[in-house]
């Protein structure tokens, strides 16, 4: 084998050289997608956990009395919509904030009205509630609100409202004055029955007003008029006033407790019916929702020198028996009041006329024509008096009265025109028994005396003598003898009496004269006619007839 055929066998025998090719692998292993998916899964866990949540909201309270973190809970109409989550006190220490966490699905009902409290065992005017939280613990209930704005922060309310929000009907605003009041939850009446409740109560200490909030449920709101009047109806009122004594008996449900009724006077219209938020001012009782409101009025001064016991802010002013005004002052703090130890100090009375009780219109044009009027008759005789209004109460009245014969000269006190006051009905009956006494201080009265103790002296003598006259023997039995003279008058009587033997005798004695006499009447008629038929015999047993003309 030569050298060339050796050297291609070996090529042959050898293996061709072949070149690796270099690729880039993975970087990261398959097995880490198990931690990124847990991971992922995570994730989304915790982010559907937090979305499904719902919001977290502020709910602040006075106090945390019956509320526990984690254990507290959210209600609706007794279904569960959230919890309280944490109890934590404001940054002043001055009420406790709750974190709630409300279910996302009940989100929407956080709105700026929306009203939450605690659910607890009470007993106020609407009566006991509250009682299955004894054994369950208190939760915290929430009202739904009618606001469009949504709202997260809420103030709590300390007790639960009357009135849940969105309940239809009118709420309307009421306000009085005096010693009269209402509390939360006391009734609202028409005719007995209740229609609403007083929501709220609020005192404003510079108007010195109460004002009440109040609510008629619907369909009771359409009575609610621009003529209705309010007035109380607290339990039974007894009124002591100059007119006498007035006893009022509300209905059972308010005789406890109190309430207010509304109605349109009689003899008003019914108005037009109001559909927004009006103001009404409540009456005292309802007797005073006849007694209008007039805007003018005048002021006089009546300066008394009699006592005025018995004369109070209030009292009515007449004039022939017609209320006319009323007395706004019975004090002295005037500075033209002196010393009352003087002889001639005057107590003043200060008055209100109103112009439109006299008959003129209510307007200031009126009060000033009223006024000149008023002024003309003080000038010519017209006075003022105290009239006992109520001798059961000692209550008295001002009695405006008019002496022609007495005028007076226009005086003013204090800048305000004075009235001359003349002797009321006390001064006029004290004056009377006065001249009663004086009469009677007058009287010969010893001499008159002097005459009837001997007047005296004389009807005793003359009894003296009737008694002895009256037990002497003889008169004795002169009574001894009319007495026996009476008894046997009294027999005889009674045998005359009807049903006495001798009273069936003179009566069958005289049905016998009676029938005796019945006989003896044609005999005497006979007589009548023939006086002479005793003598000649009675007539023939047959009357004559006429006999014919003999041929």
């Amino acid at each position: 084998m030569t050298a060339d055929a050796e050297t291609k066998q070996n090529e042959a025998e050898e293996p061709e050289h072949v070149e690796a090719r270099v690729s880039e692998g993975p970087r990261i292993s398959m097995i880490w997608l198990v931690p990124i998916v847990a991971v992922l899964i995570g994730l989304w866990m915790v982010y559907t956990h937090w979305a499904g949540q719902g919001p977290l909201v502020e709910i602040t309270f006075e106090n945390a009395a019956g509320i526990e973190p984690d254990r507290t809970k959210i209600r609706r109409r007794n279904v569960e919509i959230g919890e309280v989550l944490r109890v934590r006190l404001s940054e002043d220490a001055s009420h406790v904030v709750l974190d709630v966490r409300i279910q996302q699905e009940n989100a929407d009902l956080l709105r700026e009205d929306t009203s939450f409290w605690v659910v607890r065992p009470r007993v106020g005017p609407g009566g006991i509630s509250g009682l299955g939280t004894l054994l369950s613990g208190s939760y915290i209930e929430m009202s739904p609100g009618a606001s469009e704005e949504s709202a997260r922060e809420f103030e709590g309310l300390e007790t639960p409202p009357l009135t849940p929000i969105g309940t239809p009907g009118l709420f309307v605003t009421l306000d009085s004055v005096g010693n009269k009041a209402l509390q939360a939850g006391d009734p609202i009446l028409f005719n007995g029955l209740q229609v609403g409740t007083i929501e709220y109560v609020h005192f404003n200490s510079q108007e010195r007003r109460t004002y009440y909030n109040a609510f008629v449920e619907a369909p009771y709101d359409r009575l609610i008029t621009t003529t209705t009047q309010f007035w109380f109806s607290a339990g039974l009122n007894i009124e002591l006033s100059a007119d006498g004594v007035l006893f009022e008996v509300p209905p059972l449900t308010t005789l406890v407790g109190g309430g207010v009724s509304f109605d349109v006077p009689v003899g008003q219209p019914l108005g037009e019916r109001i559909k927004g938020r009006a103001f009404f001012t409540i009456h005292p009782r309802e007797s005073s929702i006849y007694e209008r409101d007039y805007e003018q009025s005048l002021q006089y001064v009546i300066l008394f020198e009699d006592s005025i016991r018995g004369l109070r802010p209030g009292a009515p002013v007449e004039f022939r028996g017609v209320r006319v005004g009323e007395v706004l002052r019975t004090d002295i703090d005037y500075e033209e009041v002196g010393n009352l130890l003087d002889a001639d100090s005057m107590i003043p009375v200060l008055v209100e006329l109103v112009p439109a009780r006299f008959g003129f219109e209510d307007d200031e044009r009126a009060a000033m024509e009223a006024e000149a009027q008023i002024d003309d008759l003080i000038t010519r005789g017209l006075h003022g008096g105290i009239g006992m209004g109520n001798l059961l109460t000692g209550r008295k009245f001002v009695e405006l009265q008019y002496f022609e014969h007495e005028p007076h000269p226009e005086e003013t006190f204090a800048g305000i025109t004075v009235i001359p006051s003349v002797g009321g009905q006390v001064g006029r009956l004290m004056d009377s028994v006065a001249d009663t006494v004086e009469r009677l201080n007058e009287l010969p009265l010893d001499e008159m005396t002097t005459s009837a103790l001997n007047a005296l002296d004389q009807i005793t003598a003359t009894l003296a003598e009737m008694e002895v006259l009256l037990t002497d023997e003889a008169t004795q039995n002169i009574v001894q003898s009319l007495d026996d003279t009476l008894l046997q008058f009294q027999g005889l009587a009674e045998d005359f009496s009807e049903g006495s033997q001798t009273h069936e005798d003179i009566q069958r004695t005289m049905r016998s004269l009676e029938q005796t006499l019945l006989e003896l009447e044609p005999v005497l008629r006979n007589l009548r006619q023939r006086p002479n038929s005793l003598i000649f015999g009675g007539p023939d047993d047959e009357d004559p007839e006429p006999q014919g003309a003999r041929e």
